[in-house]
């Protein structure tokens, strides 16, 4: 018998390893089918859920700003000149009164000098008219005795009387000559001492902006040789705030920010001035706010830029939930932008029909008074036919009171018709299903809220939803402070309940008759 024989199969049949991975092959997909129908299926379209948090919130103004010191000195010359020597560099520490440098003084020794001899002169000057004049006395003396003997007449007496008078008019004019010949001495003695410049203040040097031979030009303003900051270990923050923001930032509020160089570091100050002199650019309206702020270590540099957040309110210990609870609406909820319109539109029990509220006077104003909150309210509660009868019955009553008690003061029609949209919530409760009372109740805290409605202690009206039975159920709440993530409520709400974030079933197409009366449309 050889070795090489092929292996043996069926006379018309597979081999056997085909037909063993074969039966394996189907028991591994029997298992996987077996595996998939007991395995527990993830909900389709599961909701997105966050709990109800008790903490703090920080209500803040964020903006951006630059650092500076507390009190910083330019220290500049007051005459020109070459600078002879500079004795200090940037950080340097100095005191009240110490050189930092000094200007070449040749030209004011000089000065000084020449100052000097010329009230040496005037000096002088001063000595010959007194001189003169003690001469003219004498003269005048003899005159006059020389009058009063009959010897000499009354003109040559007063001539020697006036010769007096000119000799001591003479000295006066001298005196004020070394009076002024002084002042410009004094000038310019000072100008030699403004050859030293010296620190006002104590501090530190954070400018200089000058070197020895450099020539010092203050013919028209003083130019900066020093910048000296008093002390860095408190500093300014000068932050632009937005014109949108600054009605709610006062002085003595807290300021938290950073800056790039110490990325993990926050720092903390306060406000102490928020400046009324607006600041445009690009037109953009803002204004400066200054902060007071602690330099711990040294580490802050003025210049350096910060983002700050001005802390307006901070509320300890509230109930807050995820800002986006607030933003979410089931899908059967959502607004409909969509407009109707064709014969369906027109047809009775439409809006804007015969049958419709209001649809005799629509005709000539427009679907914009009939739109809002009526459109709202039934579009939202999912009416059937004899529900949306009736609650167009409510709304034309509703509305045909309104408008008799409107005037034509816009703020008195504007407040008649939020009375008929209270009106109309009441009345339609006693027709709805329990389901569409839940709807009323969430339409109704949507609708005060997107109205800038306010309730108990200033909180506008909101609305969240929870899970229950697998559903969403609206459960109204009051809405406060909110640091952008989380917002403050108050309401049926608990540390550890569940409201919806996002997620869920989505909007499902609804068939409506086509504008052009035939076959259908799907509306989403």
């Amino acid at each position: 018998m050889s070795l090489n024989a092929a292996p043996t199969r069926r006379k018309g049949g597979l081999p056997r390893p085909v037909i063993y991975a074969v039966a394996a092959l189907g028991l591994l997909v029997a298992a996987w089918g077996g595996w998939q129908l007991l395995k527990p299926k993830a909900p389709k379209d599961p909701y997105r859920l966050e709990q109800v948090q008790q903490g703090d919130i920080t209500k803040s103004v964020s903006a951006s700003g630059s650092l500076q010191a507390l009190v910083q000195v330019d220290v500049g010359s007051q005459i020109s000149g070459q600078i002879l020597k500079v004795l200090v560099d940037f950080n340097d520490e100095v005191r009240a009164g110490q050189l930092l440098a000094t200007l070449d003084p040749q030209t004011y020794l000089s000065r000084l000098r020449q100052g000097q001899a010329e009230i040496a002169a005037r000096q002088a000057q001063v000595a010959q008219a007194q001189a003169q004049a003690a001469e003219a006395r004498a003269a005048y003396n003899r005159t006059r005795t020389l009058y009063d003997q009959g010897i000499m007449a009354k003109a040559a007496l007063e001539t020697a009387e006036a010769a007096w008078k000119s000799a001591q008019a003479n000295v006066q004019a001298a005196r004020a000559g070394v009076t002024q010949s002084q002042a410009a001495l004094a000038s310019t003695q000072t100008d030699l001492a403004r050859t030293r410049i010296v620190a006002p203040i104590d501090g530190i040097i954070i400018s200089r902006s000058i070197e020895p031979g450099q020539t010092v030009a203050a013919s028209l303003s003083a130019p900066v040789l020093f910048q000296i900051a008093n002390d860095l270990s408190k500093l300014e923050v000068k932050i632009t705030v937005d014109e949108a923001d600054i009605g709610q930032v006062r002085e003595g509020q807290g300021v938290r920010f950073t800056v790039d160089a110490f990325p993990d570091d926050t720092f903390t100050g306060v406000v102490t001035q928020v400046r009324k002199q607006p600041e445009t650019e690009a037109n953009v309206v803002a204004y400066v706010v200054i902060a007071q702020a602690e330099n711990p270590g040294g580490k802050l540099m003025p210049g350096m830029t910060a983002n700050a957040d001005i802390i307006i309110q901070q509320l300890r210990g509230v109930m807050k939930v995820p800002a986006a609870a607030l933003r979410w609406t089931p899908p059967d909820e959502q607004p409909q932008t969509a407009q109707r319109a064709g014969p369906t539109a027109g047809g009775p029990g439409a809006p804007g029909g015969p049958g419709s509220p209001g649809g005799g006077q629509r005709q000539g104003q427009g679907q914009g008074q009939r739109g809002g909150a009526a459109a709202r309210i039934i579009e939202g509660l999912d009416l059937d036919a004899g529900q949306r009868k009736k609650a167009e019955a409510i709304i034309a009553e509703a509305r045909t009171r309104a408008l008799a008690q409107a005037s034509g003061d816009p703020t008195a029609r504007r407040q008649a018709m939020r009375q008929m949209t209270q009106e109309i919530l009441v009345k339609l409760e006693p027709i709805l299903k329990p389901a569409q009372k839940e709807k009323l109740v969430a339409l109704r805290a949507r609708m005060a809220a997107t109205g800038g409605g306010r309730s108990q202690g200033g909180m506008a009206s909101g609305v969240v939803y929870v899970l229950r039975d697998g559903k969403p159920v609206a459960v109204p709440v009051r809405v406060g402070a909110s640091d952008g993530s989380f917002t403050q409520v108050v309401g049926a709400l608990k540390a550890g309940d569940q409201v919806i974030i996002g997620g869920g079933p989505k909007p499902k197409a609804k068939a409506q008759a086509s504008p052009m009366g035939g076959g259908v449309r799907v509306r989403m």
